[in-house]
């Protein structure tokens, strides 16, 4: 006698309640610290959606926080103070290397790019490290070359391909472009060089672009007049290159200013995928006043068909300050983005939050410059989970929802350890700001970037040299 259609169905909705059931006994289990023999695999489990669920061999299924948060596994909030791993595996007999020049990316599927130059070997080096639940997954250090200062990456959306820049001396030295190519193993190809610009010894941004088009912002310093007797015009400059996958040398599109005089620490932060802003320093003439300071100089770029334009004149936002030192800048959202700043004359970090009006077309203030932190700081690092394109998984789409979106700010202080603060993002301000996460040992310099799904991988230099990295985790009660 068969089965009519009605018993399947009961007995199919039967059997659905019934695992239901198990899976929430066997998870309430897990929260208050029982092994259950019935948890047996994952699938009797129902993790947070901070959590996930870890099998280990000769283990029964466990309910984790992914690594950047704390908690049960069902419940995970940011943590007290970051796990920091060594970015480079001591060896023995081997002397650790000193590191300088950090840079950090985001890369596509929870990915990361870091580059450095190792000061102990000369050399200049990019490691590919894909974010996992667990942590960090590595790939082979890869050899820039010898002459290598400041090198960055930038990834280019939908190509599968990176932009990197560089100088090859300290000072003095050639602006270097080339493509770079992520292959399966984690480790990359590289591309043929192309030489942008002489003269260089500051620090680059790069700005990935649709079209495998890349943004390149740097301080362009000119020698004009007789070999004998030259003098220099200084600019803040780009260039927006197109890279091609076929590893050839990036071609040139256009140049442009977007300043008028000596400039340095350059930030960029992406607020849609043809539009970012500049933050960067402005040095000012002998014969300014000091209400004329450009130190905290602010400025918009815009992809227009295949030229790069900026839109309006830099702004000022402290023209009656200088000794504007550290900076950084983040998207928060609607064309809206956070600068914030080291002023060394008042040894205090504040932070501003601007929006581009799309009416006027003009930036508009939303906050006014605040202090958020005092003494003095060598550096300043600050992300958002905006991103400019939406993660890839549906899965993080809902989860940074669900949330809401985070700013993260980190800073240092000398001879001290670093601080991390994390901010909810309210129509386009951050608000809640609170402590959330210190390092163990004095920083010196630090970098970080979003890796897509709520966490910022963060990456640190300690007074010794020795490079260390931490996934922190910005999403649960803060």
């Amino acid at each position: 006698m068969t089965k009519t259609h009605a018993e399947e169905e009961q007995r199919l909705e039967r059997q659905d309640v019934e695992g239901k059931a198990a899976n929430f006994v066997a998870t309430q289990k897990n929260v208050m610290g029982t092994r259950s023999s019935s948890a047996n695999s994952c699938g009797e489990l129902v993790c947070g959606d901070l959590g996930y669920c870890d099998h280990g061999l000769g283990s029964q299924a466990t309910c984790r926080c992914q690594a950047g948060y704390e908690g049960n596994g069902l419940v995970c909030n940011p943590p007290a103070n970051f796990v920091e791993h060594a970015l480079i595996a001591a060896k023995p007999g081997v002397a650790p290397p000193q590191v300088a020049d950090l840079h950090v990316s985001t890369l596509s599927g929870r990915s990361v790019a870091v580059t450095f130059r190792d000061i102990s070997r000369k050399q200049g080096f990019i490691v590919i490290g894909d974010a996992h639940d667990g942590g960090m997954r590595w790939g082979p250090a890869s050899l820039i070359g010898e002459q290598v200062f400041g090198p960055v990456t930038a990834e280019l959306p939908g190509s599968g391909l990176l932009a990197m820049a560089y100088r090859t001396k300290d000072v003095a030295g050639d602006g270097v472009l080339r493509c770079v190519r992520r292959v399966a193993d984690r480790s990359v190809i590289f591309g043929k060089p192309y030489v942008f610009a002489n003269l260089q010894a500051q620090a680059m941004s790069l700005v990935g672009m649709p079209q495998s088009r890349v943004a390149v912002l740097f301080a362009e310093h000119l020698a004009q007049g007789k070999a004998g007797a030259p003098h220099f015009e200084m600019h803040g400059s780009s260039i927006l290159a197109e890279v091609s996958g076929d590893l050839e040398a990036p071609k040139l599109l256009g140049k442009s200013h977007f300043a008028d005089g000596p400039v340095s620490r350059i930030s960029v932060a992406p607020l849609s995928p043809t539009l970012f802003a500049v933050a960067f320093r402005e040095g000012q003439d002998s014969e300014a006043s000091p209400s004329s300071s450009r130190e905290a100089s602010v400025a918009l770029a815009e992809l227009w068909d295949s030229s790069l334009v900026f839109t309006m004149k830099p702004i000022p936002l402290e023209p009656s300050k200088d000794e504007i030192w550290a900076r950084s800048v983040a998207g928060l959202g609607h064309n809206a983005f956070a600068y914030t700043y080291h002023s060394g004359t008042e040894q205090v970090t504040k932070q501003a939050v601007l929006r581009l009006d799309p009416e006027s077309h003009k930036l508009v203030i939303l906050q006014q410059p605040q202090v958020i932190a005092f003494g003095f700081t060598p550096f300043v690092s600050t992300v958002g989970t905006v991103q400019q394109e939406e993660p890839q998984m549906a899965s993080q789409v809902e989860l940074l929802q669900s949330h809401g979106h985070r700013l993260f700010t980190f800073l240092g202080a000398e001879g001290a350890h670093g601080q991390g603060t994390i901010c909810a993002v309210s129509q386009g301000l951050p608000v809640g700001c609170k402590n959330s996460g210190k390092t163990f040992r004095e920083v010196v310099s630090a970098t970080s970037a979003p890796i897509g799904d709520g966490r910022v991988f963060l990456l640190s230099v300690d007074a010794k040299g020795s490079p260390y990295y931490s996934l922190v985790g910005l999403l649960g009660r803060r």
